[in-house]
């Protein structure tokens, strides 16, 4: 676009361009250079003489003189940001009372393809302005499933709050990809198991996937817009982050309490708190698995614990984990929930 984005007509940003690049010029030379008729000419001059991008002087009849781009063109540039602002605050007054017409032809959930679900996420997830919410958990789009759009977008302000599931941090290099989007500023929780992956924007619009455990571009997806089904999903998904455990961009990355735990007990006990077996610590640590149970029999000791259901209590009683019941008022009896992964996890493993 260039210059047009402005607002300049093609015919226009071109005379423009001549002008500034001699700083001033004859009419006649403008038209020579551009090879525009001159009634062409005389219009894109008029118009760029009334916006500010060229001034003539009365005493040099015929003499066209650049305004300073950097000046003159950013003021522009402010102008037009601020019309675009208003534009698209009147689009989305308008797209409110188009949405509150009902109609049998403007389906609340539409129905993607699978071919077309990666270039929806990418479209949708780049209209975020607040927040995006995000439940992950596998089978993904990519190999790495690496989301660059999410870092592009929380550079810019937008909050991303992302449930993982399990599965997710139980995958090869699972830990090392949510180090690195809560490195970069996402708020990120863990659950034993979720109800299935999906993405909210700016809680307008919900992605997820037709089926739980095939990848979203060999099923399809169903895009939901504002509605009463947006609604409840919307609910689920305030109750799930209230029940999950949180992860920190900490070195832990757990949401521990790090002056009690090191950095490596802190994620051994993420790992505990949700369900994961032995074996599977074992993979993600890169430890042996008797190495693990005597990190586990450590912490049962500091704990005071005779078991690892106990740890899982003691670890909330004392700190080591910012457990999200404090705050939203959840029942004692939902820390047992976390206790009972842990012994889980060890019959499994």
């Amino acid at each position: 676009m260039g210059l047009e984005a402005l607002g300049l007509s093609p015919m226009e940003a071109t005379v423009y361009r001549v002008v500034a690049e001699h700083r001033t010029l004859p009419i006649a030379d403008a038209s020579a250079l551009t090879g525009l008729p001159s009634t062409t000419i005389d219009n894109a001059v008029e118009a760029l003489l009334r916006i500010g991008l060229l001034v003539t002087d009365p005493a040099k009849p015929g003499l066209l003189i650049a305004s300073p781009p950097d000046l003159t063109g950013r003021t522009l540039l402010l102008e037009r940001s601020r019309e675009l602002h208003q534009a698209r605050l009147e689009l989305n007054a308008l797209a409110a009372r188009f949405r509150d017409v009902p109609s049998e032809d403007d389906p609340l959930v539409e129905t993607l393809p699978g071919l077309s679900v990666s270039s929806r996420l990418s479209e949708v997830q780049s209209q975020a302005e607040r927040e995006v919410l995000i439940i992950d958990a596998p089978p993904y789009l990519t190999v790495d499933d690496s989301n660059p759009m999410q870092i592009e977008q929380m550079a810019t302000g937008v909050v991303y709050r992302t449930i993982y599931d399990r599965l997710a941090l139980e995958a090869p290099g699972g830990l090392q990809r949510v180090a690195k989007f809560t490195a970069a500023g996402e708020q990120a929780r863990l659950l034993d198991h979720t109800p299935g992956k999906m993405l909210i924007v700016d809680r307008s619009y919900a992605i997820i996937p037709q089926q739980r455990h095939i990848i979203p571009s060999r099923c399809g997806a169903f895009l939901i817009h504002q509605s009463p089904l947006l609604d409840v999903i919307l609910s689920l998904f305030d109750i799930l982050w209230l029940y999950a455990l949180p992860i920190d961009d900490t070195p832990g990355g757990t949401g521990t309490d790090h002056s009690e735990l090191s950095a490596e007990d802190s994620q051994l006990l993420l790992l505990l708190l949700s369900g994961f077996t032995d074996e599977s610590i074992c993979r993600q640590l890169g430890i042996a698995k008797r190495t693990v149970g005597r990190r586990v029999r450590m912490l049962m000791d500091r704990a005071g614990a005779e078991t690892r259901m106990q740890l899982g209590f003691q670890a909330a009683q004392l700190g080591w984990i910012r457990a999200p019941w404090r705050a939203s008022g959840l029942r004692q009896a939902d820390i047992l929930t976390a206790s009972r992964n842990i012994d889980a996890g060890q019959s499994t493993g």
